[in-house]
């Protein structure tokens, strides 16, 4: 399960990995001093400061305390969301943070700060373009580049400039999606 929470909140993420979740993606992420936050709350010690509570993640990993303490922050991902102007213009920052897995794009966000409020174009030149920057910083620290898709059309293009893991799609799509085929 991976989880994207609603703003860069320290409380969510050991909250999300406690009941199970594999990987955080967190929105709002523009500065390294709030990437490191976010790496604190979804990280144990040395790495964080995440706190024990993980009973649910504990029996999903079929491991004991000790093990499951000693091998959490190799099991879990955190990824900062990139996705407006001042993030951007930090990416190398927020990506040289140490204990952060992967930088993920919200590219309906990144397009409409981009634009200034003018519009959405997860495919137009300046997203593009925006979006390789976020990759190449991410191929640079050894971190995963991934991206919301949303279609074949779209993740193939990311493709092409260096993102490597996807969100196909979301929930309620899948369902609307699923209840239209049986239709």
């Amino acid at each position: 399960a991976i989880v994207r929470t609603l703003w860069n909140d320290p409380a969510i993420p050991g909250q999300a990995f406690d009941s199970g979740a594999s990987a955080v993606i967190a929105p709002m992420v523009n500065t390294r001093a709030q990437a490191e936050l976010l790496v604190r709350a979804a990280k144990y010690p040395p790495m964080g400061a995440r706190s024990w509570g993980g009973y649910t993640a504990l029996q999903a990993s079929g491991l004991q305390p000790g093990e499951y303490l000693r091998e959490a922050n190799r099991l879990t991902m955190v990824f900062a969301m990139i996705e407006t102007v001042e993030a951007l213009k930090n990416v190398e920052e927020i990506a040289a943070t140490p204990g952060l897995d992967g930088l993920f794009v919200g590219p309906s966000d990144l397009s409409i700060t981009l634009s200034n409020g003018a519009g959405i174009d997860k495919l137009g030149a300046h997203t593009l373009a925006a979006m390789e920057k976020v990759s190449a910083a991410a191929r640079k620290n050894g971190l995963v580049a991934g991206a919301f898709g949303g279609s074949a059309e779209v993740i193939k293009s990311y493709t092409k400039i260096g993102f490597t893991f996807f969100a196909a799609a979301v929930d309620v799509d899948l369902l609307h999606w699923g209840a239209a085929a049986m239709m």
